[in-house]
């Protein structure tokens, strides 16, 4: 390196036009992340499967909507070690009640609860599982 004589002028140039480059990138690691929005899907039939059994005593709440029609939310109370066999049923009861007589609501098995329209005049329908207080079991809504 000797008799080479640097000048810092270059350098320093180049460590400004960096800067200024940084300054007008978008700053990726402060934005918030976005929340994505789930489409509500409107179906003539829907079917419910309880899996596993209760660890503990809890509940589950439920929205059963139909088309421009108004939400209705029911609750199933679960004891712990309950089976499959008495929460569909009370599922079956409760889900009955929310529907009314547009709908007809059956069980098939020990462990489904299905949903579906009495004739082709009737409009779509909507299941969500809003709040879900247990442990060792779950629910799984699916297309019938």
């Amino acid at each position: 390196m000797r008799g080479l004589k640097h000048s810092g002028f270059p350098i320093v140039s180049f460590a400004l036009c960096c800067c200024i480059a940084a300054a007008g990138l978008p700053a990726w690691a402060q934005e918030e992340p976005g929340t994505a929005a789930i489409p509500t899907v409107y179906r003539d039939s829907w079917k419910i499967t309880v899996n596993g059994k209760p660890q503990v005593n809890g509940t589950f709440t439920m929205i059963f909507k139909p088309l421009n029609g108004e939400p209705v939310e029911f609750t199933v109370n679960v004891v712990a070690k309950m089976k499959p066999k008495q929460i569909s049923q009370d599922l079956w009861k409760e889900l009955s009640l929310a529907a009314g007589v547009n709908y007809k609501v059956r069980k098939k098995g020990d462990k489904v609860v299905t949903i579906s329209k009495v004739n082709k005049k009737v409009p779509g329908i909507t299941l969500e599982l809003t709040e879900q207080k247990l442990s060792g079991m779950s629910l799984t809504i699916s297309a019938n």
